[in-house]
């Protein structure tokens, strides 16, 4: 369940507010007035308690009623107001039977004259606002989390989408060509099957995390170059490169692979050693990653054969997990394809 605001913050705000609120008229009254009677004391707390049920009556039952309901603006307006003039008159008739009643003498204190009854809808009008922003800003606040939980719910779930997308698809394409040294027979499939094997045990525990180390996301790659390596007689068609303190660094698990992959699937085999370029540089809070790969000639676009799930799988990751805080180009020429990323602001 989406978070909301504490009760217990809720309470600390009204606790706030009527502070404020008795302190600074008893600090006016106390000032304007050198001698106060019983009777204006008595007058005073009676008119605070009133005020704290005009609050409470516009706070709890007229803005829960009015605000969000497809009546119109003008007619909440008009239930504002004959609100606030149905509480004045109340006010009005309150203080004479109280006056009358007790005997508390308030025509001294100019109780009855127009001025103060215009001060007392003033009053009720600013506590009826206060009770409407405070009452708003609450829902306000609880609506903005309740949208940015289900955002973040949302964003996970195609994450994890993600994520279970792009496995297969790499399984699909490493049992493959496991399948053909089988097939052939070679006494490197052993060690084809162990390097999977660690590569599984990645995919399967560490890739659950959110982040990893680089470190880990560096050793996966390794093995999965080195699975690689086994198709390639010349060893030097591969080139494997990190530079920089990688132990500080963290990383979504998988975030690199389908870059490497891609360059693997696609990149042209019989060409000028290093055929392939694959170099990591972590530079303080930088990371920028580097896949180079000579192009396979009059192929109109880099894709997988699935329709590119890898690499738009990874776009989408990068647009979710760093918004505005990486940098990926992907530059093809005629002899080249090279995909270029910097992440940073992590």
């Amino acid at each position: 369940m989406p978070a909301r605001m504490r009760k217990s913050v809720i309470i600390l705000l009204h606790f706030a507010f009527w502070t404020v609120s008795i302190i600074i008229p008893s600090i006016l009254i106390l000032t304007y007035k050198t001698q106060i009677s019983q009777g204006m004391i008595i007058y005073q707390i009676i008119s605070q308690v009133y005020y704290m049920i005009v609050f409470y009556f516009i706070y709890l039952l007229i803005v829960p009623v009015t605000i969000g309901r497809s009546s119109g603006l003008l007619r909440n307006f008009t239930i504002f107001l004959a609100s606030v003039i149905f509480l004045w008159l109340i006010k009005i008739g309150k203080t004479v039977v109280i006056d009358h009643r007790y005997s508390l003498e308030l025509e001294q204190f100019n109780i009855y004259t127009t001025i103060h009854y215009v001060s007392d809808f003033i009053n009720i009008v600013i506590y009826t606002v206060f009770a409407l922003f405070l009452k708003l800003s609450i829902n306000w606040y609880n609506e903005r989390r309740t949208r940015s939980e289900l955002i973040l719910q949302g964003n996970r779930m195609e994450l994890e989408f993600l994520k279970a997308q792009l496995n297969p698809h790499f399984f699909f394409n490493t049992l493959n060509n496991i399948y053909s040294l089988v097939y052939k027979k070679s006494d490197e499939a052993p060690a084809a099957l162990m390097k999977l094997s660690d590569i599984m045990r990645y995919m399967l525990y560490d890739s659950k995390a959110e982040q990893v180390s680089l470190d880990k996301e560096i050793e996966n790659l390794n093995n999965y170059i080195e699975l690689q390596k086994l198709r390639f007689a010349d060893p030097g068609y591969i080139s494997f490169t990190v530079e920089g303190n990688t132990s500080v660094h963290q990383i979504p698990p998988m975030m690199l692979l389908s870059f490497v992959e891609n360059a693997f699937k696609h990149g042209r085999k019989r060409v000028t050693n290093p055929g392939i370029v694959i170099k990591i540089e972590a530079t303080g809070s930088r990371l920028r990653f580097l896949v180079s790969n000579y192009t396979i000639e009059n192929t109109p676009e880099m894709k997988d054969e699935s329709g590119g799930i890898g690499m738009q799988n990874t776009r989408r990751r990068l647009e979710l997990l760093y918004p505005g805080c990486h940098d990926l180009q992907i530059l093809r020429t005629r002899e080249k394809y090279t995909v270029s990323l910097e992440l940073f602001c992590k």
